[in-house]
């Protein structure tokens, strides 16, 4: 249990360096602006929601006895789908991008 506390700080400093150097500043400017701080708070939320969910599918998969073999072998033998559904999401994103910048 010490062991993965002390994994968890390292990775959360780790984190910190790449992700602070614009998550930080950012909060900073939008907390700055009070017309967007309701908007901002709530993508603050949704990022940091999506940002943890895998932790949590993963973490309830292992407590209902998921292996790390069965969660392997499930995507290796979907893995064309997963890349594949990728695809279709980033594509999707750039297209709202793209029409966001636009209108």
């Amino acid at each position: 249990m010490a062991g993965a506390f002390v994994t968890g700080i390292i990775i959360s400093f780790l984190e910190l360096a790449c992700t602070g150097q614009i998550y930080l500043p950012t909060i900073v400017f939008v907390s700055s602006m009070p017309e967007m701080r309701v908007r901002a708070i709530s993508y603050l939320v949704l990022y940091n929601f999506l940002f943890i969910l895998p932790l949590v599918v993963v973490f309830v998969l292992v407590y209902y006895g998921t292996t790390s073999k069965q969660l392997s072998g499930f995507l290796e033998q979907r893995a064309a789908l997963v890349k594949l559904g990728m695809t279709v999401l980033f594509a999707a994103l750039a297209v709202w991008l793209v029409l966001a910048l636009l209108l």
